[in-house]
């Protein structure tokens, strides 16, 4: 009797023990460690005041009607973010000339965004709109201008700055130089012929002292000439002046030498050597006088060598 009870004790003993193994083996398989490995990864690390660190977020997929993470579904998902990001990023050709055209006067343009461009197509005539004769009325058309509308243009071109870069340029002239001003900063374009400013007078109060001492070079403003009751050249958008502070106006009233704009005194010296000089039978005195206009350089009273203009 006392051999049998040793015998079942026995194997209840021995059955206790290999249940035990089976657990702690399973415990320790690979897919329980890469269960817990993941469960880490979730909870993040501890630092040694008891915080987490590198605490991640698990990820949402999609997942079918059993609740099964579908993996088709996110990289479907994936692609459809992306194709709509660079949709947004991306533009034409066309898109990009219409922002192009849309933006102030001055704005400086990144090469990049030029590339592949018809440069053309960025020197353009407009009519004068409503928008152009808000900013100017009251000031460089003036209250008494007699000049209509009709006979003039807003142009939008392209100009090299002082510094190399691309900038938009704005001008107003008559309508029948219009074509002929935009080929030729077209050609001063091409040929990096620097200008470092070109927007309309009327961002100086149509103030022409103010415009030629910012080095801004223009064209339309209804006035008379500085110190006279004659009607300038200007006032027909028949004129055209550039790079005004460098090429200045230079004349002798009652014997003493002046100068306009003031800033510019220094250049009226044209012996020293400058970039930004006006000379005969450089480009841009050739782009002009090829198309008819004169240069004020070679007047003989005085010299305007920012000038260049086209008589009726």
């Amino acid at each position: 009797m006392a051999r049998r009870r040793s015998i079942f004790m026995g194997v209840i003993l021995l059955s206790t023990l290999l249940v035990s193994c089976t657990t702690s083996k399973n415990s320790n398989s690979p897919e329980k460690l890469q269960d817990d490995k993941d469960e880490l990864s979730l909870q993040g690390d501890t630092n040694e005041y008891g915080q987490e660190i590198g605490k991640t977020e698990a990820s949402v997929l999609p997942t079918d009607e059993s609740g099964v993470e579908n993996s088709v579904d996110k990289d479907k998902n994936v692609k459809e973010i992306d194709k709509t990001m660079t949709s947004k990023n991306t533009l034409t050709k066309e898109e990009t000339i219409a922002n192009i055209r849309q933006s102030a006067a001055g704005t400086v343009l990144d090469a990049a965004m030029l590339e592949n461009l018809v440069i053309e197509e960025l020197f353009i005539v407009e009519k004068i709109g409503a928008d152009v004769k808000d900013r100017i009325y009251g000031k460089s058309y003036g209250e008494n201008c007699d000049v209509p509308f009709e006979d003039l243009r807003y142009i939008r071109v392209l100009h090299k700055n002082f510094k190399g870069e691309t900038q938009l340029g704005e001008m107003i002239v008559n309508k029948s130089v219009a074509e002929d001003v935009v080929d030729i900063f077209k050609e001063l374009y091409d040929a990096d012929y620097k200008i470092e400013r070109m927007v309309l007078v009327d961002e100086y109060n149509a103030d022409d002292n103010a415009s030629m001492e910012a080095n801004n070079s223009s064209a339309f403003n209804f006035r008379f000439i500085d110190g006279t009751t004659k009607r300038s050249s200007h006032s027909d958008g028949l004129a055209i002046d550039i790079n005004p502070r460098y090429n200045p106006y230079v004349r002798t009233i009652d014997g003493k030498h002046n100068v306009l704009p003031e800033n510019g005194t220094e250049y009226a010296d044209r012996s020293i050597d400058n970039p930004y000089y006006i000379r005969k039978d450089d480009v841009c005195y050739k782009a002009f006088t090829k198309r008819g206009f004169s240069w004020g350089g070679e007047w003989k009273n005085s010299k305007d060598y920012q000038h260049f203009q086209k008589d009726d």
